[in-house]
Protein backbone atom coordinates (compact mmCIF):
# COMPACT_ATOMS: atom_id res chain seq x y z
CA UNK A 1 0.00 0.00 0.00
CA UNK A 2 1.22 3.10 -1.15
CA UNK A 3 2.14 5.83 1.92
CA UNK A 4 1.42 9.69 1.45
CA UNK A 5 3.61 12.48 3.29
CA UNK A 6 0.81 12.27 6.00
CA UNK A 7 1.08 8.97 6.58
CA UNK A 8 4.37 9.12 7.34
CA UNK A 9 4.21 11.63 9.89
CA UNK A 10 2.07 9.43 11.77
CA UNK A 11 4.75 6.69 11.44
CA UNK A 12 7.39 9.04 12.26
CA UNK A 13 5.79 9.92 15.73
CA UNK A 14 5.59 6.46 16.30
CA UNK A 15 9.43 6.40 15.64
CA UNK A 16 10.24 9.16 17.90
CA UNK A 17 8.57 7.46 21.43
CA UNK A 18 10.22 4.29 20.05
CA UNK A 19 13.55 5.90 20.31
CA UNK A 20 12.95 7.18 24.12
CA UNK A 21 11.84 3.26 24.71
CA UNK A 22 14.52 1.99 23.38
CA UNK A 23 17.17 4.50 25.44
CA UNK A 24 15.31 4.00 28.66
CA UNK A 25 15.17 0.24 28.18
CA UNK A 26 19.22 -0.38 26.90
CA UNK A 27 18.34 -1.40 23.42
CA UNK A 28 19.84 1.09 22.02
CA UNK A 29 22.97 0.83 24.30
CA UNK A 30 23.27 -2.73 23.69
CA UNK A 31 22.89 -1.88 19.91
CA UNK A 32 25.73 0.27 20.00
CA UNK A 33 28.34 -1.78 21.28
CA UNK A 34 26.97 -5.11 19.73
CA UNK A 35 28.86 -5.75 16.47
CA UNK A 36 26.86 -8.79 16.02
CA UNK A 37 22.99 -9.01 15.39
CA UNK A 38 21.16 -8.73 18.97
CA UNK A 39 18.75 -11.19 19.38
CA UNK A 40 15.48 -9.47 20.70
CA UNK A 41 13.83 -12.43 22.83
CA UNK A 42 16.96 -12.87 24.61
CA UNK A 43 17.25 -9.03 25.49
CA UNK A 44 13.39 -9.14 26.61
CA UNK A 45 14.38 -12.18 28.52
CA UNK A 46 17.79 -10.68 30.53
CA UNK A 47 15.98 -7.61 30.99
CA UNK A 48 12.52 -9.12 32.40
CA UNK A 49 10.60 -7.10 29.63
CA UNK A 50 7.82 -8.39 27.20
CA UNK A 51 9.64 -9.84 23.86
CA UNK A 52 6.43 -8.62 21.49
CA UNK A 53 6.91 -5.10 23.20
CA UNK A 54 10.33 -5.15 22.54
CA UNK A 55 9.77 -6.34 18.64
CA UNK A 56 7.26 -3.57 18.43
CA UNK A 57 10.02 -1.12 19.48
CA UNK A 58 12.62 -2.52 16.83
CA UNK A 59 9.85 -2.19 14.44
CA UNK A 60 9.56 1.49 15.28
CA UNK A 61 13.17 1.59 14.73
CA UNK A 62 13.30 -0.54 11.77
CA UNK A 63 10.87 1.89 9.41
CA UNK A 64 13.52 4.84 9.90
CA UNK A 65 16.52 2.93 9.41
CA UNK A 66 17.74 3.22 12.55
CA UNK A 67 18.04 -0.16 12.77
CA UNK A 68 17.70 -3.25 10.82
CA UNK A 69 15.34 -5.92 11.79
CA UNK A 70 15.81 -9.42 10.27
CA UNK A 71 13.12 -10.63 7.98
CA UNK A 72 11.83 -13.08 10.77
CA UNK A 73 11.78 -10.08 13.83
CA UNK A 74 14.50 -12.12 16.13
CA UNK A 75 17.50 -9.84 15.60
CA UNK A 76 18.21 -6.36 14.85
CA UNK A 77 21.51 -4.44 13.41
CA UNK A 78 22.46 -1.20 13.69
CA UNK A 79 21.71 0.78 11.20
CA UNK A 80 22.20 3.53 8.62
CA UNK A 81 20.38 6.54 10.51
CA UNK A 82 21.79 4.64 13.76
CA UNK A 83 24.74 7.25 14.35
CA UNK A 84 22.91 10.25 14.09
CA UNK A 85 19.81 8.40 16.14
CA UNK A 86 22.30 7.69 18.95
CA UNK A 87 24.01 11.44 19.59
CA UNK A 88 20.50 12.90 18.85
CA UNK A 89 18.80 10.56 21.43
CA UNK A 90 18.37 12.85 24.06
CA UNK A 91 16.66 15.31 22.26
CA UNK A 92 14.01 12.73 21.47
CA UNK A 93 13.92 12.04 25.14
CA UNK A 94 13.03 15.60 26.03
CA UNK A 95 10.31 15.20 23.95
CA UNK A 96 8.26 12.42 24.53
CA UNK A 97 9.18 11.30 28.29
CA UNK A 98 10.08 15.09 29.15
CA UNK A 99 6.93 16.86 28.06
CA UNK A 100 4.96 14.18 27.14
CA UNK A 101 2.70 15.72 29.23
CA UNK A 102 2.68 18.59 27.75
CA UNK A 103 2.35 17.82 24.01
CA UNK A 104 -0.43 15.39 25.28
CA UNK A 105 -2.82 17.48 26.80
CA UNK A 106 -1.78 20.57 24.62
CA UNK A 107 -5.23 21.54 23.52
CA UNK A 108 -6.05 21.93 27.04
CA UNK A 109 -3.43 23.86 27.62
CA UNK A 110 -3.95 26.80 25.19
CA UNK A 111 -7.32 27.60 26.45
CA UNK A 112 -6.91 30.41 28.25
CA UNK A 113 -9.25 29.29 31.48
CA UNK A 114 -6.54 26.79 31.86
CA UNK A 115 -3.59 28.87 31.94
CA UNK A 116 -3.42 29.79 35.66
CA UNK A 117 -1.27 28.84 38.37
CA UNK A 118 1.38 26.09 37.73
CA UNK A 119 -0.58 24.53 34.82
CA UNK A 120 2.10 22.48 32.75
CA UNK A 121 3.41 19.31 33.93
CA UNK A 122 7.06 17.85 32.94
CA UNK A 123 8.78 15.09 34.31
CA UNK A 124 12.30 17.13 35.13
CA UNK A 125 14.02 13.86 36.27
CA UNK A 126 13.37 13.09 32.63
CA UNK A 127 14.77 16.29 30.94
CA UNK A 128 17.39 16.29 33.26
CA UNK A 129 19.13 13.31 31.97
CA UNK A 130 17.92 14.25 28.32
CA UNK A 131 20.19 17.03 28.91
CA UNK A 132 23.00 15.73 30.03
CA UNK A 133 23.51 13.37 27.07
CA UNK A 134 23.33 16.42 24.53
CA UNK A 135 25.57 18.15 26.71
CA UNK A 136 28.22 15.24 27.54
CA UNK A 137 28.28 15.46 23.64
CA UNK A 138 28.60 18.69 22.60
CA UNK A 139 28.58 21.67 25.70
CA UNK A 140 30.27 20.42 28.41
CA UNK A 141 33.84 19.99 26.94
CA UNK A 142 34.34 23.74 26.00
CA UNK A 143 32.93 24.62 29.68
CA UNK A 144 35.26 22.22 31.58
CA UNK A 145 38.23 23.59 29.22
CA UNK A 146 36.96 27.40 30.50
CA UNK A 147 37.06 26.23 34.04
CA UNK A 148 40.07 24.93 33.53
CA UNK A 149 41.66 27.40 31.87
CA UNK A 150 40.50 30.13 34.17
CA UNK A 151 41.77 27.69 37.04
CA UNK A 152 38.21 27.83 39.21
CA UNK A 153 37.76 25.75 41.73
CA UNK A 154 34.60 26.31 43.38
CA UNK A 155 31.49 26.45 41.21
CA UNK A 156 27.53 26.69 41.72
CA UNK A 157 25.46 25.14 38.83
CA UNK A 158 21.25 26.48 38.98
CA UNK A 159 19.30 24.46 37.39
CA UNK A 160 21.47 21.85 38.18
CA UNK A 161 19.42 18.88 36.58
CA UNK A 162 21.56 15.33 37.13
CA UNK A 163 24.06 17.17 39.03
CA UNK A 164 26.67 15.86 36.36
CA UNK A 165 28.91 18.51 35.44
CA UNK A 166 29.83 19.34 39.05
CA UNK A 167 30.40 15.61 39.40
CA UNK A 168 32.74 15.79 36.24
CA UNK A 169 34.60 18.19 37.47
CA UNK A 170 35.00 16.84 40.70
CA UNK A 171 36.48 13.95 39.15
CA UNK A 172 38.99 16.30 36.98
CA UNK A 173 39.78 18.60 40.00
CA UNK A 174 40.70 16.38 43.29
CA UNK A 175 40.21 19.90 44.99
CA UNK A 176 37.27 20.94 43.01
CA UNK A 177 33.94 22.00 45.03
CA UNK A 178 30.27 22.53 43.92
CA UNK A 179 26.83 23.21 44.93
CA UNK A 180 24.25 22.06 42.77
CA UNK A 181 20.90 24.54 42.88
CA UNK A 182 17.41 22.96 41.69
CA UNK A 183 13.47 24.16 42.25
CA UNK A 184 12.52 20.48 40.93
CA UNK A 185 12.25 17.78 43.68
CA UNK A 186 12.72 15.59 40.61
CA UNK A 187 16.12 16.90 39.64
CA UNK A 188 17.12 17.47 43.09
CA UNK A 189 16.45 13.72 43.75
CA UNK A 190 18.71 12.33 40.53
CA UNK A 191 21.68 15.20 41.81
CA UNK A 192 21.68 13.81 45.24
CA UNK A 193 21.66 9.96 44.23
CA UNK A 194 24.44 10.87 41.54
CA UNK A 195 26.08 12.81 43.60
CA UNK A 196 26.24 9.74 46.66
CA UNK A 197 26.90 7.48 44.16
CA UNK A 198 29.88 8.66 42.96
CA UNK A 199 31.27 8.68 46.46
CA UNK A 200 31.37 12.81 46.11
CA UNK A 201 28.76 14.00 49.05
CA UNK A 202 32.07 15.24 50.93
CA UNK A 203 32.85 17.98 48.44
CA UNK A 204 29.45 18.33 46.79
CA UNK A 205 25.96 19.59 48.13
CA UNK A 206 22.66 19.69 46.73
CA UNK A 207 20.33 22.41 47.86
CA UNK A 208 16.71 23.57 46.62
CA UNK A 209 16.57 26.46 45.09
CA UNK A 210 14.96 29.32 42.63
CA UNK A 211 17.32 30.88 40.30
CA UNK A 212 14.75 33.76 39.64
CA UNK A 213 15.21 34.48 43.76
CA UNK A 214 18.59 33.94 44.63
CA UNK A 215 19.55 34.85 48.52
CA UNK A 216 22.82 34.32 49.85
CA UNK A 217 23.41 31.60 51.94
CA UNK A 218 26.50 31.03 53.49
CA UNK A 219 27.69 28.04 51.68
CA UNK A 220 27.92 30.34 48.25
CA UNK A 221 30.44 32.65 50.02
CA UNK A 222 33.75 31.06 48.76
CA UNK A 223 32.16 30.37 44.92
CA UNK A 224 34.06 31.41 42.08
CA UNK A 225 31.65 30.64 39.39
CA UNK A 226 28.48 30.35 38.81
CA UNK A 227 27.14 28.17 35.91
CA UNK A 228 23.48 27.59 34.15
CA UNK A 229 23.16 25.45 31.40
CA UNK A 230 19.69 25.12 29.24
CA UNK A 231 17.50 27.19 31.88
CA UNK A 232 18.69 30.40 31.41
CA UNK A 233 15.87 31.41 29.84
CA UNK A 234 13.22 30.85 32.89
CA UNK A 235 14.85 34.59 34.05
CA UNK A 236 13.00 36.28 31.21
CA UNK A 237 11.01 38.59 30.23
CA UNK A 238 13.32 41.20 30.70
CA UNK A 239 12.65 43.23 33.66
CA UNK A 240 12.49 40.31 35.39
CA UNK A 241 15.77 38.58 34.16
CA UNK A 242 17.80 41.57 35.48
CA UNK A 243 16.31 41.59 38.64
CA UNK A 244 17.23 37.99 39.03
CA UNK A 245 20.89 38.50 37.12
CA UNK A 246 21.43 41.11 40.28
CA UNK A 247 20.35 38.58 43.02
CA UNK A 248 22.52 36.07 41.79
CA UNK A 249 25.26 38.27 41.78
CA UNK A 250 24.44 39.11 45.30
CA UNK A 251 23.80 35.66 46.31
CA UNK A 252 27.51 34.79 45.19
CA UNK A 253 29.60 38.23 45.80
CA UNK A 254 33.07 36.39 44.93
CA UNK A 255 32.05 34.73 41.65
CA UNK A 256 34.06 36.49 38.89
CA UNK A 257 32.51 34.68 36.34
CA UNK A 258 29.10 33.46 34.76
CA UNK A 259 28.59 31.25 32.38
CA UNK A 260 25.36 31.00 30.72
CA UNK A 261 24.28 27.93 27.87
CA UNK A 262 21.08 28.59 26.63
CA UNK A 263 19.04 27.83 23.30
CA UNK A 264 17.75 30.53 22.08
CA UNK A 265 14.79 32.04 19.73
CA UNK A 266 15.39 30.45 16.11
CA UNK A 267 13.48 33.18 14.50
CA UNK A 268 12.83 31.10 11.73
CA UNK A 269 10.33 31.13 8.98
CA UNK A 270 7.45 28.55 9.75
CA UNK A 271 8.22 27.23 6.32
CA UNK A 272 11.47 26.87 6.95
CA UNK A 273 12.56 23.29 7.80
CA UNK A 274 13.95 23.57 11.17
CA UNK A 275 16.31 21.27 12.54
CA UNK A 276 15.90 18.77 15.38
CA UNK A 277 14.64 19.82 19.05
CA UNK A 278 14.37 23.66 17.84
CA UNK A 279 10.58 23.33 16.60
CA UNK A 280 9.93 21.11 20.08
CA UNK A 281 11.77 23.63 21.96
CA UNK A 282 10.10 26.75 21.26
CA UNK A 283 6.49 24.88 20.91
CA UNK A 284 6.85 23.85 24.34
CA UNK A 285 7.76 27.17 25.70
CA UNK A 286 4.78 29.38 24.05
CA UNK A 287 2.47 26.61 25.16
CA UNK A 288 4.20 27.15 28.84
CA UNK A 289 3.81 31.18 28.58
CA UNK A 290 7.66 31.00 28.59
CA UNK A 291 9.31 33.83 26.69
CA UNK A 292 12.28 32.90 24.67
CA UNK A 293 14.95 35.63 24.14
CA UNK A 294 16.82 36.31 21.04
CA UNK A 295 20.99 35.80 21.12
CA UNK A 296 20.64 39.91 20.78
CA UNK A 297 18.46 40.24 23.69
CA UNK A 298 20.58 37.50 25.95
CA UNK A 299 24.00 39.81 25.45
CA UNK A 300 22.34 43.33 26.10
CA UNK A 301 20.68 42.51 29.48
CA UNK A 302 23.75 40.73 30.62
CA UNK A 303 25.81 43.78 29.89
CA UNK A 304 23.07 45.97 31.71
CA UNK A 305 23.43 43.25 34.95
CA UNK A 306 27.53 44.28 34.94
CA UNK A 307 29.12 41.42 33.37
CA UNK A 308 31.52 41.89 30.44
CA UNK A 309 31.42 39.27 27.33
CA UNK A 310 34.61 37.22 27.50
CA UNK A 311 33.42 34.91 24.57
CA UNK A 312 30.50 33.80 22.54
CA UNK A 313 30.30 30.22 21.37
CA UNK A 314 27.85 29.40 19.71
CA UNK A 315 26.59 25.08 18.78
CA UNK A 316 25.48 23.10 15.86
CA UNK A 317 23.74 20.53 18.29
CA UNK A 318 21.90 21.55 20.05
CA UNK A 319 20.96 24.28 17.56
CA UNK A 320 20.55 27.91 18.27
CA UNK A 321 22.30 27.38 21.11
CA UNK A 322 25.09 29.26 22.80
CA UNK A 323 27.51 29.32 25.82
CA UNK A 324 28.31 32.85 27.21
CA UNK A 325 31.20 33.42 29.15
CA UNK A 326 31.14 36.59 31.70
CA UNK A 327 33.27 37.90 34.09
CA UNK A 328 33.32 41.33 36.65
CA UNK A 329 35.66 42.12 38.95
CA UNK A 330 36.21 40.26 42.25
CA UNK A 331 33.87 41.85 45.19
CA UNK A 332 35.26 42.85 48.23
Amino acid sequence: MKTNVIDNIYNNTVTAYAISAAWELGLLERLEASEQPVNLAEFAAEQDLDSPSVEAVTRGLALAEVVHLAADRRTAVRGPQFAETWAKKGFFYWLTRGCGDLFRTMPELVRNERRTGDYVTRDYKAIGLAARDAGFSYVDPTFYKIIADRGLSVGADLGCGSGERLIKLAGRDPEFRGIGVDIAPGALALAKASVDEAGLADRLSVVHGDATRMEFRPEFADVEFVCTFMMGHDLWPREECLNSLKLIGEAFPKATDLIVCDTYRSDLAPTEQHPVFTLGFETAHAVMGQMLPSLGEWTEVLAEAGWRTADIIDFDLPPYTALMHLTREQAE
